[in-house]
This record gives C-alpha cells, sequence and structure tokens, in this order.
C-alpha cells in the first residue's frame, strides 16, 4: 500500500517510498494508483484509492476568460461574486483604482 502524504520535492523525504523513488515519487504514485483503481473490483479499496488520489493530486488552477479581452487569468474571490474581467480590464474602465 502506497503512504498517505508524499513527499513533492520539499524538505525531508518523510517515508521509504520517497526516499526509494526521489523525485519521481509523486508521478509515479499517481500513476500506479490509477492502474490500480482501473485493475480493482472490491468497492472499500476503491474508494481507498481514490482518497488517495486526492490528497496526492493538487487542487487545479481554476482559470476563466475576461468578457472584455477574453484573455484567461485566474480571478480573485469577492465576497460571493465571480470576477468577469481581468486586472487590465478594469483599470482600462475604472481607472487607477487598486483592485
Amino acid at each position: 500500500m502506497l503512504p498517505l502524504k508524499v513527499d513533492q520535492g520539499k524538505g525531508k523525504v518523510g517515508n521509504v517510498f520517497g526516499e526509494l523513488f526521489g523525485d519521481k515519487s509523486l508521478d509515479f504514485a499517481m500513476g500506479l494508483l490509477n492502474e490500480a483503481l482501473k485493475s480493482e473490483s472490491d468497492v472499500e479499496v476503491k474508494t481507498e484509492i481514490k482518497r488517495r488520489l486526492k490528497l496526492i493530486d493538487p487542487k487545479q488552477v481554476n482559470l476563466v476568460k475576461c468578457s472584455g479581452c477574453r484573455k484567461t487569468f485566474q480571478p480573485r474571490r469577492v465576497r460571493k461574486y465571480k470576477q468577469n474581467f481581468c486586472d487590465d480590464c478594469l483599470k482600462k474602465r475604472y481607472g487607477s483604482r487598486k483592485w
């Protein structure tokens, strides 16, 4: 069974799996878990594999397209509203206010 936390290259390596595979341990663990998910038939084991994949996989960056220039950017959270314009378009529209 693979460890719950795989070292991502920063600091000390905390387990034997990370020491054995080094910098490529994260990619190797993802590959092994994906192969095991395809070949496994037990429901409990599948749920555990999915949970470990979520622990290993870093969160994906949320990118949206600007409504003005169609450039992709990473929006900031402003209360419950979505940000539809990139910083450049906001500066063009509202001047030099701080966004």
